[in-house]
């Protein structure tokens, strides 16, 4: 049966089912490249490299699969954009065979619109994305070798107009201490394993709602659990302080040098000086020679073990080692890798570098007029800046009380002044019934000596013996000041 206008299945149906079928093979097509688009182009090459690097084994594959594809992105965009123009363009002209222009031109753009922009671009941007991708690379391949004559050189053409240049994207360290300040969860990291104490005494710490020293907490520890994407409080200081520590200098973690614990070379390691070593809490200290910039070596205070403080040995006559000296704008960085090195743990800061090493070198003296130093840093004071935390040992006590709080340091002192008061009482009180007992001895004795001369006093006998001592009461009473001496 002949075909007036259109084709229909009555009149010619192997050209009908001809031009519907290569209508669907379009509109699929033309979804396919637009999901292809979407899904592909919207791929972030740095998660891409992340994932290559420590993703899953299966996320690792895809990133390898994908990852190529992507680079080359004027190339991939061109052939896939030719593809999807090429399918929208054809669907119209097979679709007029089958109804009329005004009905193939409605019915075209609803199903580009529905089956080939909205659905592709759904399914191939969710959370299969990587997935998904990489299935279709070997299709794409395919795709880039039949649209190369006309895909290869327009993408050239972009590279010389737009650059080549499609690397991924670095976040600079504020954005990605942003990035990371977003992954935090809001509770500390929980502790894994367990821990015994075996104080001698109960253990105190600072705290600063009031109370001077609080007993510490010994509960149970939570057990460890992974909280995936998230990141714990301590896990983002860390981070934003290592980021943070490139651009900061020796100077913002420095102890200033007029806080700096130092002995004179001529001090003797007697009793005293031992005890000042012991409770100033360093196991390095700067030794001098008269002036505190002439330092002359760093004492570690753990060869001292194997002195006697009856010998009271002079710090001269000791083996001295050497200090780092850097400069004030040496980087923290730059610091703590020399600190790896093993050569010491503690550095001088100066701004004569060169002048303190030629005098070192030459073993001569340092003239204070020509040198200057402003401070010391350790490897402790690195580390704690790098981990945003103080880190305190035995020995941090006193100086936490000194550093936290004026008020902290006040109720200490009060603290002292208080037990020095109740033992200065106890004292004056001692002193107070041995002065009793003397003078009550000798008007014991003066009476005695009346009674046997026939004088007797016995008001001022019985003023001095019904003398009562308590904590107001004066060394010397005025009952006792009125006894007259002895003949």
């Amino acid at each position: 049966m002949p075909c007036k206008e259109y084709l229909t299945p009555s009149c010619d149906p192997s050209a009908f089912w001809l031009a519907a079928g290569i209508a669907v093979a379009l509109i699929l097509t033309a979804g396919m490249m637009a999901g292809l688009t979407m899904g592909l182009l919207s791929l972030d090459m740095l998660n891409v490299q992340i994932l290559q690097l420590e993703g899953s084994p299966e996320e690792k594959a895809r990133a390898e699969r994908v990852f190529p594809v992507i680079q080359r992105h004027h190339l991939l965009l061109v052939t896939l954009l030719v593809f999807n123009a090429a399918a929208n363009e054809a669907l119209p002209v097979f679709l007029s065979k089958l109804m009329p222009e005004t009905h193939a031109i409605v019915l075209s753009v609803t199903c580009v619109l529905i089956f080939g922009e909205i659905l592709p671009s759904a399914v191939f941007t969710g959370k299969h994305q990587l997935a998904i991708a990489a299935a279709f690379v070997p299709l794409v391949h395919l795709l880039i070798i039949l649209a190369s004559p006309i895909a290869y050189p327009i993408s050239k053409v972009l590279d010389c107009l737009l650059g080549e240049d499609h690397n991924c994207t670095r976040y600079k360290r504020k954005e990605l201490k942003a990035l990371i300040k977003l992954q935090q969860q809001t509770h500390p990291l929980p502790q894994q394993g367990t821990i015994a104490h075996f104080p001698t005494k109960p253990s105190y710490r600072l705290s600063m709602s009031g109370n001077l020293l609080t007993p510490l907490s010994t509960g149970n520890l939570t057990p460890h659990t992974n909280y995936g994407t998230h990141l714990h409080t301590d896990e983002v200081t860390i981070i934003h302080g290592a980021l943070d520590l490139t651009t900061k200098t020796v100077t913002d973690v420095m102890i200033p040098w007029h806080e700096v614990f130092m002995l004179d070379e001529e001090c003797l390691l007697d009793q005293n000086t031992m005890a000042s070593i012991l409770a100033s809490g360093h196991s390095r200290i700067p030794i001098y020679r008269q002036d505190h910039n002439n330092i002359v070596g760093l004492l570690l205070v753990k060869r001292l073990i194997v002195l006697d403080p009856d010998d009271a040995r002079p710090i001269k006559e000791l083996a001295l080692k050497k200090p780092m000296v850097i400069s004030p704008d040496f980087s923290c960085y730059g610091l703590l890798n020399e600190f790896q090195k093993g050569r010491s743990h503690m550095a001088l800061i100066t701004r004569n570098v060169e002048y303190v090493q030629f005098s070192w070198i030459a073993n001569e003296d340092l003239d204070p007029k020509r040198v200057e130093f402003v401070g010391v840093v350790t490897i402790e004071d690195v580390v704690e800046e790098l981990i945003q935390e103080e880190i305190e040992d035995e020995a941090d006590l006193g100086k936490a009380l000194f550093h936290s709080s004026r008020r902290l340091v006040t109720q200490t002192r009060e603290v002292g002044v208080m037990k020095c008061v109740a033992k200065l009482k106890q004292l004056a009180s001692r002193a107070r019934r041995r002065v009793y007992q003397r003078h009550h001895e000798r008007r014991t004795s003066y009476a005695n000596s009346n009674a046997s001369t026939g004088y007797r006093s016995p008001g001022k006998l019985a003023d001095c013996v019904s003398i009562s001592m308590n904590e107001s009461t004066p060394l010397l009473s005025k009952q006792v000041a009125t006894i007259p001496p002895l003949h």
